[in-house]
């Protein structure tokens, strides 16, 4: 323990800390102990196993709704949509007013314009209440894409098919192209 103390000087004055000599104990190493450890109660294996299983399974279902959520979004998914939507055969068949069967759709398959290859399959509804599925499938050759099935299938059996080449306008019409290729409405 530390004491301040003054002492005089001659020529000012200045505190000094005076040191107490410490005295040190020295301590002995513990005895062991010769009795076994108490056994825990509770066993959390079973419990952080849930938890890993619950965690895994929400990573895998956040990666599975991102990716159907990029299909959603993809512009041929958006087209494939938007014919079906405004063919004639289709509203006759399903109703006015065509659109995806479930208020959040799930699209099947593969948009992948990198490798040249998509294949999609969706269900949509129409006013009359009955279901449909609609599948497009297309590749890319060197650097045309060639649409292999475009199809509307009905949970009757009855199916659509689109032809290749198909074009609407903004509103649905058909569009025909001409000999100087200048497209008209018909």
């Amino acid at each position: 323990m530390l004491i301040p103390c003054l002492r005089t000087l001659s020529h000012s004055f200045r505190p000094v800390l005076l040191r107490r000599p410490v005295t040190t104990a020295t301590a002995t190493a513990p005895s062991p102990q010769t009795r076994p450890l108490p056994r825990t109660t509770s066993n959390r294996t079973p419990l952080l196993v849930a938890l890993g299983v619950v965690g895994v399974g929400a990573w895998i279902g956040g990666i599975a709704l991102a990716t159907n959520y990029q299909r959603l979004s993809s512009s041929v998914v958006h087209g494939t949509l938007f014919t079906v939507r405004y063919d004639p055969c289709v509203k006759e068949l399903l109703g006015e007013h065509v659109d995806y069967a479930d208020s959040w759709p799930w699209i099947s398959g593969s948009v992948n314009h990198l490798q040249g290859k998509i294949d999609i399959t969706f269900t949509v509804k129409g006013d009359k209440g009955k279901r449909a599925e609609v599948h497009f499938a297309s590749r890319r050759r060197r650097q045309e894409w060639v649409t292999l099935d475009f199809s509307v299938k009905t949970q009757d059996g009855e199916t659509l098919q689109f032809r290749n080449g198909q074009l609407l306008t903004d509103t649905g019409e058909p569009l025909v192209v001409g000999e100087k290729g200048v497209i008209a409405s018909t």
